[in-house]
């Protein structure tokens, strides 16, 4: 096998670059490939703490079914942190018949990190291993990379992240039981537990499209502390489908998030909130009209991707309640 090795916090146009190097390989050397990264992510054990992925492994295992990706295999961290770069090929080699290896220049491996890609192709020639180092990947002269996509969501600036990606910024999770306020005021929502192991951006309004139903919805997602009417402390995550009528309880949805149309505010009255969701509701549909036409083969291939990505969640779910 031909392994593309990396963190990987979501999957990045430089990451898309090394993945078409390991396809290429694989159809000129009749060798299967696949993407390795480890679980739970590096930074998270070793940083000090303060590192929130980009995307949750359950969002990871969506888009290594949208990119194609033939084997995504997920090494605990904790199985292979503290071996040196010898034996941590070595390990690669029994266990995962890893023959083949594609990194980015500047990859890092091993104990204290002391692995790097003059080490990789050094000892991986002398094992007649397939090696590839493939050179950061550029737009408008800035290096993409995860921790750049992290600066940029952090910011808000979800166009500018879905340059990156080549996908828009998204959340998947389960719809859940809120306090019906939002079908009071004339804009049901569906609520959206908020991660600890997701990166969220700054508090406020966007414009979104959202898969639920098997169709795309135009939606206005809210980030934030709803001021209007909490107190509290606690992320809430709510989005109104435009022109949805049903039910969404318990259901796993997408949400892509394509851009911020205005921070999070306080009204001094129910009336002044609702005429905002109004405007609200009319700048997304102006965002969204033009940006669903663009995208359009995106967004069938996503949902097509959705169809499988559902059944392996329902089967999942079904042998753990079987157990």
């Amino acid at each position: 096998m031909i392994v593309v090795l990396g963190s990987f916090d979501g999957f990045h146009k430089g990451h898309q670059a090394l993945f078409e190097v390991a396809r290429d390989a694989s159809d000129r050397m009749d060798m299967p490939w696949g993407v390795m990264t480890f679980v739970p992510h590096p930074q998270i054990v070793l940083g000090n703490g303060c590192f929130v992925p980009l995307f949750t492994d359950s969002e990871r295992d969506f888009i290594a079914s949208f990119l194609n990706i033939p084997d995504f295999i997920k090494i605990p961290f904790s199985d292979v942190k503290d071996l040196n770069p010898k034996d941590f090929i070595e390990e690669l080699g029994s266990r995962y018949k890893a023959r083949g290896i594609v990194v980015g220049e500047n990859f890092k491996f091993g104990k204290h990190r002391s692995g790097d890609v003059e080490f990789l192709k050094s000892y991986l020639t002398k094992k007649g291993w397939f090696f590839a180092a493939i050179p950061p990947f550029k737009i408008d002269g800035s290096v993409v990379s995860s921790s750049l996509v992290r600066q940029l969501v952090k910011k808000g600036y979800m166009q500018q992240t879905e340059a990156m990606l080549g996908y828009p910024y998204f959340i998947i999770a389960p719809v859940t039981e809120g306090d019906h306020r939002g079908r009071i005021l004339g804009f049901p929502t569906a609520n959206l537990p908020a991660s600890e192991l997701k990166l969220l951006p700054p508090k406020g309004v966007y414009a979104t499209a959202v898969l639920a139903h098997g169709k795309w919805w135009s939606g206005a997602l809210n980030i934030g502390y709803n001021p209007t009417f909490e107190r509290g402390d606690e992320i809430r995550i709510e989005v109104h489908l435009d022109q949805f009528e049903g039910d969404l309880y318990g259901e796993m949805i997408a949400v892509l998030l394509l851009a911020q149309i205005r921070e999070e505010k306080k009204f001094e009255s129910a009336e002044g909130l609702v005429a905002q969701m109004k405007d609200d509701v009319e700048r997304i549909r102006e965002i969204c009209r033009p940006w669903f036409y663009r995208r359009e083969g995106l967004l069938f291939s996503l949902k097509e991707c959705w169809k499988s990505y559902e059944y392996r969640l329902k089967v999942t779910n079904y042998n753990r309640i079987s157990r």
